[in-house]
């Protein structure tokens, strides 16, 4: 058989046009491919670029809300603005000042004034330093003088509950650091019971314990441990809940659980500034959970003529382990002109149900 010079070319001309067809295809995958990943990644920036957006529209709205709180509670709105420009936690010390001297008779909001540039002044525990802005003055020792002076015996015990607490920030609820360091802040409340007993309290009243710094940092640490059991934290420093979204009811939920056991670990001090922030934080939680039972209402307003639950069931030991914490249900209540009350189930020990129209 001789060589077919015309059927090898006419192969290797059908094997070339393979080739190129099969390179034709894979740049037409390769474009589709690249296509596909321009348009993967527009769709991503799009999306992030909603997400900052958003996040900007929500912080907004946290900011005017806090700065809205203050005007509520008697500061000027040009005073608000400027305490606003120090950030999340300026604003938060402004508030508990403002509502520690609307409780007690007090115009807190005098001791923020707008006049002369200046240095802000105060504990510097409070994190309320830097450069001041334009015109705001704040009065720290009037502020000192509202809450009341802190012994001078205390200020060490104060030193070192602040710098275990702040450690315990950083820490896990169940790492062995942490409950060590528990360990050492409850037996610095013991000393300072020990301390407060021993004094003379012969004129009836009792001087504080804790300082500002101080009780910020103890709620703050025993919120953040709460918060971690429901995969939340607390950032002290800007006083924000991260990781919040979608998890509002958890989180008051978490300061209920965190103000039973602050009232355990330092009622036995009395601490007038120590206990109505606790309290302040149990309002605060109760209110918002308040507000979440409206939602629910609104929603869904069967929840509201729903049937009372059986009073030989509400007694019962294991009533409660059928239950749905943030439950809307009705119960009985001698006291109500009904016979009963709408409740939210809040699994917190002492306060397992929360009356959604009344505010006690």
């Amino acid at each position: 058989m001789g060589f077919n010079l015309g059927a090898f070319l006419g192969g290797a001309a059908s094997g070339g046009s393979q080739v190129l067809d099969e390179r034709r295809a894979q740049a037409d995958r390769d474009k589709v491919t690249k296509e596909e990943r321009q348009w993967q990644l527009a769709t991503e920036n799009r999306a992030n670029a909603r997400a900052k957006k958003s996040k900007r529209a929500s912080d907004a709205k946290a900011l005017e809300e806090q700065i809205g709180t203050m005007v509520a509670l008697g500061m000027p709105a040009d005073a608000a603005r400027a305490v606003a420009k120090n950030g999340a936690g300026a604003m938060g010390v402004a508030i508990d000042d403002l509502k520690y001297g609307k409780e007690n008779g007090v115009n807190a909001a005098s001791y923020y004034t707008m006049g002369q540039k200046g240095l802000l002044q105060g504990d510097a525990s409070t994190n309320i330093k830097g450069a001041e802005p334009a015109g705001l003055t704040i009065d720290s020792e009037g502020i000192r003088n509202m809450y009341g002076p802190v012994d001078e015996e205390y200020t060490s015990h104060n030193e070192q509950i602040r710098a275990i607490t702040n450690k315990q920030l950083n820490l896990t609820a169940e790492d062995p650091a942490y409950v060590k360091l528990e360990e050492q802040r409850q037996a610095l409340y013991t000393d300072l019971a020990a301390i407060a007993n021993a004094k003379d309290t012969a004129d009836g009243e009792d001087s504080r314990k804790f300082t500002e710094g101080t009780v910020r940092a103890t709620i703050g640490s025993e919120v953040n441990r709460q918060l971690q059991l429901s995969g939340m934290s607390y950032d002290l420093e800007k006083q924000i809940i991260v990781g919040l979204e979608g998890k509002r009811l958890e989180a008051n939920i978490a300061n209920l659980k965190a103000v039973n056991n602050l009232r355990t670990g330092t009622q036995s001090l009395n601490d007038p500034l120590m206990n109505d922030s606790i309290t302040a934080l149990e309002v605060d939680s109760k209110k918002n959970l308040r507000m979440k039972a409206a939602t629910m209402l609104r929603e869904n307003p069967e929840l509201k003529t729903q049937p009372t639950i059986p009073a030989a069931d509400y007694v019962k030991d294991d009533f409660e382990s059928s239950l749905t914490v943030g439950q809307l249900i009705r119960i009985p209540d001698t006291k109500s002109p009904t016979g009963d009350k709408l409740v939210m189930y809040m699994g917190v020990p002492g306060m397992e149900y929360l009356d959604v129209f009344n505010n006690e």
